[in-house]
């Protein structure tokens, strides 16, 4: 594959017709949809959302260094743009 999109709702309402993923990103969910690390220059993962997300997965937007959950999975600044 060459592009895959997820969308995760965290507000989403239960009742709701969304049949997307829905809560926060996890580790589980990362490695569900997204290729992992060791693929190397072949994996940019692309990370838009609100501040504490961005802390969370990979440590603020404005930021070069990577942080968070996605470092802890073994991704490296290279693999991760934030916008």
């Amino acid at each position: 594959r060459r592009f895959d999109v997820t969308h995760v709702l965290s507000d989403e309402p239960p009742d709701s017709e969304w049949k997307g993923e829905r809560g926060y990103i996890s580790r589980a969910l990362v490695e569900k949809h997204m290729p992992g690390p060791e693929l190397g220059e072949d994996v940019i993962l692309f990370v838009c959302g609100p501040p504490p997300m961005y802390n969370a997965l990979c440590g603020p937007r404005d930021e070069k260094v990577l942080s968070g959950l996605l470092k802890e999975m073994g991704y490296k600044a290279g693999q991760v743009y934030k916008f």
